[in-house]
């Protein structure tokens, strides 16, 4: 069943960004089970570097967000042409309703039309419910699993074709 008509999506804007970092800490004090110092300011320095940034909620609200910047602002083990879908986030409040799902397809949508063909993310192993939405959405884990710079837990890099078949 789609949900897309509760969270209307649109492209985010330089106002919406404090919006979006707060939801992001947020999002990650609920999943991690505390807050960790350094997660805004990290996530605010993915803003400049976006390609594609989808919002889901009407005009100043902020219910969900996938955000994905350029080839080469991951990894060094990344594909080389791959854009990066580096953060996505539904308000704690909300998560279970379909909204990670239909960002993750936004976003992914968006990516191809602006003419990349491949997609990577960096995903928590022990974040079980993002993990099955990946590999429901037909991302695929590639090379080794390595460290959290910031929290210190593994971390996967999967990624997705975009290109139409």
């Amino acid at each position: 069943m789609s949900h897309s008509t509760n969270w209307p999506l649109r492209s985010g804007t330089r106002a919406d960004i404090e919006a979006c970092v707060d939801l992001w800490v947020s999002a990650c004090a609920s999943r991690d089970g505390q807050a960790f110092d350094g997660v805004a300011g990290r996530a605010r320095k993915k803003f400049d570097r976006s390609v594609s940034w989808l919002i889901a909620g009407a005009a100043g609200q902020v219910d969900g967000f996938a955000l994905a910047t350029a080839p080469g602002s991951g990894m060094p083990t990344d594909p080389s042409l791959a854009a990066v879908v580096g953060l996505l986030a539904v308000d704690p409040n909300r998560q279970a309703r379909g909204l990670g799902r239909i960002l993750l397809q936004g976003v992914s949508r968006q990516l191809r039309i602006a003419g990349y063909e491949q997609a990577v993310l960096h995903a928590l192993l022990d974040n079980r419910a993002a993990l099955a939405l990946y590999e429901a959405e037909g991302w695929v884990a590639i090379g080794d699993s390595f460290s959290h710079s910031l929290l210190g837990r593994p971390v996967q890099t999967f990624a997705r074709t975009l290109r139409s078949a």
